[in-house]
């Protein structure tokens, strides 16, 4: 049932629903902060957008820079981070099919001598932080008139892939393009302890004036006798990737999660009566032949990450009726919101306003069927964002959170119980009956004084979250005593706790 009935009411909910209550959550006390909140970043490698700063530095200058990312994020108060590892089959990681990228080193295919994506997960772990792998599944190449380095899959399999837009893409009508996808993704999953894998909006190309993706001698050869639409043919392309690198996923480590960042729009309202009341040019559905609900209602997707970069007055694709949309759209999924930060300060009023996305974030938690949010993208987070940053350590995320999942989801596992807490000084230590064949280990901390009414579900008292058995506690904080009391608890695939541990009684 749809939201708005008439102008009147539609005014009142928007004032009701996305002016007041937002409002009153800027203010809100810190027991109000969900303890399960997604609060990502991307990290794009692509042009080097934001990391490395510029290809060809020397391997501790791109190590220098990836800690200092991670530590801001970590002081900012975000648990994870979206880093791109596959631009366009090129990888800033270890492969056997697929090519080094030149945004480590200035020359695609060169080693930059060292692991980029390992000393990744092992930092940002060590700071509590997620790491889920971003992917481009059909962008092959930036820039047609590129020379492709020997390792590259198209001297191999040329007829794999079409020239459109001046770029080089898999053909996802072509069987072995899919195939290729799911050994890229397999070796990934295997090879590397990531918390996720994850892809964006680029599915099928942006429409490209003037052109037309080259494709049909294929349709004729696999898709004419099925579809009598080469639009239906398309999207079935892009369906059978999904729901094939879900089940690469599920059979390699199922306790790694597998989301899509679309575009903000499935489809408009005047296309479909499902769509949202938007007039977007291009869509998921049509434009991109990525029917990201279809995935939602088969379960072929952990979590989805709608990329709402407008503001809450844009005339044709409005903010405030695209979250709603998506919220009344979960399907009993995870939906983290992506936020264009990318376009603070320009010349737009909503991007001049210092309210905008401190009221988008409102949004987003006032929302029942909403679970985070994602900022695009990293290097924004360093500029002037209209005080931004003080917002989320000061209120937003000024409590530690747990990327939420959906607890019910096939990936989902109990946790070991935490046995033989331990401290010394400052520095803690447990043992775990975690499985070794499960997920890797990750634990929760939480921290109170007697006197408190302690809840796990408060998110007051989460101290940190790790991916060891041991820690070593910060200076006390303003208010708390020299003695304090410390629980841990192991967490388990979809973040599902385990038993928390005996209350340590702990001293500086």
């Amino acid at each position: 049932m749809p939201l708005y009935t008439n102008n009147a009411t539609k005014l009142s909910l928007i004032i009701v629903l996305y002016v007041i209550a937002p409002c009153l959550l800027l203010g809100q006390e810190p027991s109000l902060v969900p303890k399960n909140e997604m609060r990502g970043v991307w990290v794009a490698t692509v042009a080097n957008i934001d990391w490395p700063s510029q290809p060809g530095l020397k391997v501790k200058e791109q190590k220098a820079e990836a800690l200092q990312i991670i530590k801001h994020c970590k002081q900012l108060g975000l648990n994870a981070i979206f880093l791109q590892v596959r631009p366009a089959s090129d990888v800033l990681y270890k492969s056997a099919y697929e090519p080094w990228s030149k945004v480590l080193t200035g020359e695609a295919g060169k080693s930059p001598k060292y692991d980029p994506l390992r000393y990744w997960i092992e930092h940002a772990h060590a700071h509590g932080l997620e790491l889920h792998a971003w992917i481009n599944p059909y962008r092959a190449s930036m820039n047609m008139p590129d020379e492709l380095p020997a390792k590259h899959p198209y001297h191999d399999t040329p007829e794999m892939f079409v020239e459109y837009g001046n770029k080089l893409y898999f053909n996802p009508g072509h069987p072995g393009a899919n195939k290729h996808i799911n050994k890229v993704v397999e070796e990934l999953v295997e090879n590397y302890a990531i918390d996720g894998v994850h892809m964006d909006d680029y599915f099928y190309p942006y429409p490209v004036s003037g052109q037309v993706f080259p494709d049909s001698m294929y349709y004729q050869r696999y898709g004419q006798m099925q579809f009598d639409d080469i639009a239906d043919w398309r999207r079935e392309n892009v369906n059978q990737t999904i729901q094939s690198i879900q089940a690469t996923i599920q059979s390699t480590k199922p306790w790694v999660q597998f989301g899509i960042s679309p575009f903000g729009v499935w489809r408009n309202k005047a296309d479909d009566p499902l769509g949202s009341d938007t007039k977007a040019g291009t869509t998921n559905y049509d434009g991109l032949y990525a029917d990201v609900l279809k995935w939602m209602q088969n379960g072929w997707i952990d979590y989805v990450v709608p990329q709402l970069y407008w503001g809450t007055s844009h005339p044709v694709a409005n903010y405030l009726v695209l979250v709603n949309w998506w919220n009344e759209n979960s399907y009993d999924l995870p939906v983290y919101i992506g936020h264009g930060i990318y376009k603070i300060g320009s010349d737009k009023a909503d991007w001049q306003d210092v309210k905008q996305l401190p009221s988008q974030l409102g949004f987003v938690r006032s929302s029942s069927n909403l679970n985070g949010s994602v900022f695009f993208s990293y290097k924004h987070l360093k500029r002037d964002l209209l005080g931004l940053q003080d917002s989320l350590i000061n209120t937003f995320y000024r409590n530690k959170a747990l990327a939420i999942y959906d607890a019910n989801s096939q990936s989902a596992a109990l946790a070991g119980d935490v046995e033989k807490l331990k401290a010394t000084r400052r520095k803690i230590k447990w043992k775990s009956t975690n499985d070794d064949n499960a997920a890797p280990e990750k634990y929760i901390i939480y921290r109170y004084q007697a006197f408190d009414a302690f809840s796990p579900d408060d998110a007051r008292f989460v101290l940190d979250v790790v991916y060891d058995n041991k820690y070593r506690i910060p200076k006390r904080a303003n208010g708390f005593a020299r003695q304090y009391i410390v629980r841990v608890a192991a967490l388990g695939a979809g973040n599902t706790e385990g038993t928390l541990s005996e209350p340590l009684v702990v001293e500086f």
